[in-house]
């Protein structure tokens, strides 16, 4: 039987297999990490993502998606001649955007430190994030364009090299250069992360070089091109823009408030630390089985608008739908009892346990919400998605500044508001996707046998872990307990049917 490489299905395979591995080697070195700097060098490291997530979502967010979703209509139109302009335009554009951007942090990297992040000690690292930009950006336009021809391959191979080559660059320099100040720890961390971009972006753009090199030479130049990069890019790269800023603002501000709440700054990091360094990746271990899914279902929804194949449209929504659930409820259900000790066992933090419940619930939300919101891209209602995120950001920043610095909430604070801001965004995203394409909810089948198989392979997992525990000691009852729910949760998913 031939493998057809170009299907939805084996490409969300492969990224998914990819992202498995890419996850849990990124899962290895968040524990190494967090072992060699430790909790209060993980919350200050945490707090240098929102100017790099920030300055990626100005210079490439709207444009990657653009690739996406034109590459994707230009081929299943036949259109070689026009994808190459595109990547060309895509680049140029970007290129102009990050000189701008690049100049400003550069011109302003101590007031970025110290009025922005909260910590003069990120200085120096805000000047190192810039070849990083530079080189995330290309590598970025270039996986777009992989997804967008559904040649999914390549960025597989790039993530999971890019995770080795960062681990081990990282680690070897906090080794062998032994940084004396925090200030210079962080420093060596970004240059660790810039080998590991460097190697992505040339390794993305000699592949894409040798891959286009085989194109014909049919289809005529879009003279509507950049309209269309516009129009998709725009609105994408705003919001993307306000939602980065939102979300690092809810960063940022957690440390502030929390030492508002009674803490000291060295205890409001080290909480800030464990919570967004350690439980969230412990958490978010499971997305991985799910990424490879949103990140061909733009260009796969787009290929079906251009065709007009609206009922294998409807199929492939109701099958991603259905995925999500059958793979993320059953993980994260199972983490509520297990993450505790694992949260011990790899981190030696037991804070991970105090939080475990409330946190697997706001992340199911969050993963929904990404799906749903990569489905309304793919039918090109990118603005809706996009004001759909940039409410649940800031219903979420409001939450968490005024309940973080009550003393008896804290953490509980931002918690709450994580959990109300994506269950909010994810209802909105689902309510338009449904509209949209005037598909009618299977209830059962997307959520509801797959929740209480979940809720069972749960039960199963305390129960399994905690008879275990006496006898045996945690390792082999951790091992028993995830093997004993992943046969109860199939066993009962193949008694209702899946």
């Amino acid at each position: 039987m031939k493998i057809d490489v170009k299907s939805m299905r084996y490409g969300a395979f492969i990224l998914t297999f990819a992202n498995i591995f890419s996850q849990l080697l990124g899962f290895v070195y968040r524990m190494l990490l967090s072992r060699a700097i430790g909790a209060e060098g993980m919350g200050l490291f945490q707090l240098i993502f929102p100017f790099y997530s920030l300055s990626m979502s100005i210079a490439t967010s709207g444009i990657c998606v653009a690739v996406s979703r034109l590459s994707s209509e230009y081929m299943a139109l036949g259109n070689y001649r026009a994808i190459k302009a595109l990547i060309k335009r895509a680049i140029f554009v970007f290129f102009c955007i990050f000189s701008v951007l690049s100049a400003f942090s550069a011109l302003f990297a101590s007031g970025i430190a110290e009025k922005f992040l909260g910590d003069s000690r990120t200085r120096l690292a805000v000047y190192a994030l810039i070849p990083v930009i530079f080189f995330t950006g290309i590598e970025n336009i270039h996986k777009n364009f992989f997804y967008g021809t559904k040649t999914v391959n390549p960025p597989a191979l790039s993530d999971f090299l890019e995770q080795i080559i960062r681990m081990s660059a990282v680690l070897f320099l906090l080794k062998f250069l032994a940084p004396q100040s925090d200030e210079l720890m962080l420093v060596v961390i970004v240059c660790g992360m810039l080998i590991c971009e460097i190697f992505s972006s040339l390794f993305l753009r000699a592949v894409y070089l040798w891959k286009s090199s085989s194109f014909s030479e049919s289809g005529v130049s879009d003279k509507h091109m950049s309209r269309k990069i516009i129009k998709i890019a725009i609105p994408i790269s705003l919001a993307s823009l306000f939602n980065n800023l939102l979300s690092s603002l809810i960063v940022i501000i957690i440390p502030r408030r929390l030492a508002l709440s009674g803490l000291t700054a060295s205890q409001a990091l080290s909480e800030f630390g464990v919570l967004f360094g350690m439980t969230m990746p412990l958490l978010n271990l499971p997305s991985a089985l799910i990424v490879g899914l949103g990140l061909v279902m733009v260009p796969k929804l787009s290929e079906n608008l251009a065709l007009g194949n609206y009922s294998d449209l409807k199929n492939k929504i109701s099958r991603s739908i259905t995925a999500t659930s059958f793979v993320i409820l059953p993980s994260l259900a199972v983490m509520v009892p297990l993450g505790g000790p694992l949260g011990e066992a790899i981190f030696n933090q037991g804070a991970s346990r105090e939080y475990i419940l409330p946190l697997a619930i706001g992340t199911a939300f969050s993963i929904y919400m990404m799906i749903l919101g990569s489905i309304l891209n793919g039918l090109g209602k990118q603005n809706i998605s996009a004001f759909n995120f940039l409410l649940g950001n800031a219903i979420e920043l409001a939450i968490t500044y005024f309940l973080a610095a009550i003393p008896e909430l804290r953490l509980y604070g931002y918690i709450i508001a994580f959990i109300l801001s994506t269950a909010l965004t994810m209802l909105l995203n689902f309510i338009q996707v449904i509209k949209t394409c005037k598909i009618r909810p299977n209830w059962s089948r997307w959520f509801v046998n797959p929740l209480l198989a979940s809720i069972l392979a749960a039960f199963t997992a305390s129960a399994v872990f905690s008879y275990a525990e006496t006898l045996f000691g945690s390792g082999f009852s951790l091992f028993a307990a995830i093997i004993a729910s992943i046969l109860v949760y199939f066993g009962i998913s193949a008694f209702q049917g899946k």
